[in-house]
């Protein structure tokens, strides 16, 4: 980091790997305070997970395929919206990632084969990634 002329630290811009790049999922940082915290250990011990669910009046209307940390979406790991009356379901097949709604960044959920995640309309959100994983989204209407 350079001094700035006060002497301390300038702040830099979080890293951000294009997802098309081949790269290691530890490479793709979108928020260097939030990565910070998982790297610093904070949240280790309190594995959050959702009790969100799709309603189940609702009909599975398509799913992503199956991605992985270097075939994953790069929208997925943006901040991003589903549309009004759609829900999402993340479903990891191995590994975990960590999902972040936009509002709240001081929680961060835990995603794995055990514990699908449902995604809210019109909510801001994103994925972390934390290491290998595969994972895929169904939509619900």
């Amino acid at each position: 980091m350079k001094k700035n002329d006060c002497g301390c630290d300038e702040q830099r811009e979080p890293i951000i790997v294009n997802p098309h790049v081949e790269a290691e999922a530890n490479e793709v940082i979108f928020d260097l305070d939030v990565k910070t915290k998982i790297d610093d250990g904070i949240f280790e011990d309190t594995i959050i997970y959702s009790r969100d669910v799709v309603p189940s009046n609702f009909k599975k209307i398509n799913e992503t395929p199956i991605m992985n940390e270097k075939t994953i979406f790069s929208e997925i790991l943006k901040a991003h919206k589903l549309p009004e009356g759609k829900f999402g379901l993340l479903k990891v097949i191995s590994g975990k990632v960590n999902f972040i709604w936009e509002e709240e960044l001081d929680v961060i959920y835990t995603v794995d084969s055990d514990h699908p995640l449902g995604i809210l309309p019109e909510k801001a959100h994103r994925i972390m990634l934390n290491g290998p994983v595969e994972l895929k989204i169904e939509f619900y209407k």
